[in-house]
């Protein structure tokens, strides 16, 4: 049994670059309908929400970055309703308001041994002791001890 030949074609029937084109046949005709247009090329095959021709196309939303179209009253770039995006700032301005600056040294490395002393004092303040007294204790027992006794204590913050 021979095997089938199947020939690829470079161009679909009615296409005026195919080697057989008739511009009388029906199916150039169909192909001109779909793909010329009396403003030029068709950028869009025929039916397409963006062909100009198509009833309700699309053409006149504006495509902005981050923003869905079809819901444009919504946050650019995350979605969110203004309600969402409001409780969201307001959200981030309080964890913000809580935040401490850290403290670097003037080489730009950060300055760790003011970070564990905050620490410590942080844990003492919290066991009920003032910031005085607290102070007082850090300077004589040390910095390690106050922070290997927070670890065992294991204080939740």
């Amino acid at each position: 049994m021979t095997p089938q030949v199947h020939t690829e074609e470079d161009f679909p029937k009615g296409h005026p670059a195919r080697f057989d084109y008739d511009p009388a046949s029906p199916e150039a005709k169909e192909w001109a309908r779909r793909n010329i247009s009396l403003k030029g090329e068709r950028d869009f095959p025929v039916g397409h929400p963006k062909a100009v021709d198509t009833p309700r196309n699309t053409n006149h939303v504006p495509i902005r970055p981050g923003i869905d179209p079809a819901h444009p009253e919504l946050e650019a770039h995350t979605g969110r309703t203004p309600e969402q995006a409001a409780a969201v700032r307001a959200a981030n301005a309080a964890l913000a308001a809580r935040q401490m600056e850290t403290p670097m040294l003037d080489d730009g490395r950060v300055n760790v041994a003011e970070i564990a002393e905050r620490t410590a004092l942080d844990f003492l303040e919290k066991q009920g002791h003032e910031p005085e007294e607290a102070e007082a204790l850090l300077r004589e027992l040390g910095v390690d001890k106050i922070l290997a006794a927070k670890a065992v204590v294991g204080v939740k913050e």
